[in-house]
């Protein structure tokens, strides 16, 4: 269930963030990918596997970007975030609340 889970995530937030476009960048150049992920998200994937795995250029790879969100979300879960659009807002706002606007397009997303 919880491969499922992340992987329907990460498709949902790949269709939220760029549509899908692995040159997209938006804020000023901080975000970069399929996953539009800044480099504090690319630290805490390496935070969370305990070692130097990716780069700042990782981002616009989708294939490794998916790696990080994996990385990322599967930690969230066990944190107890086990609810999709929950999870799905942990990656916009890791440790803060979600606003409405964003849980509501993740909702949409998921065909909810």
């Amino acid at each position: 269930m919880t491969n499922r889970l992340i992987s329907a995530v990460i498709a949902a937030l790949i269709r939220i963030e760029s549509a899908g476009d692995p040159g997209a960048v938006g804020d000023c150049g901080r975000a970069v990918g399929v996953l539009q992920m800044w480099p504090c998200a690319v630290q805490e994937a390496n935070r969370l596997a305990g070692r130097q795995l990716w780069t700042l250029d990782d981002r616009r790879n989708p294939q490794l970007s998916r790696a990080m969100a994996w990385t990322i979300l599967e930690h969230h879960y066990r944190r107890g975030h086990t609810d999709a659009v929950a999870l799905a807002c942990r990656w916009r706002n890791p440790y803060s609340h979600c606003p409405e606007w964003y849980a509501a397009k993740v909702r949409r997303a998921l065909g909810r």
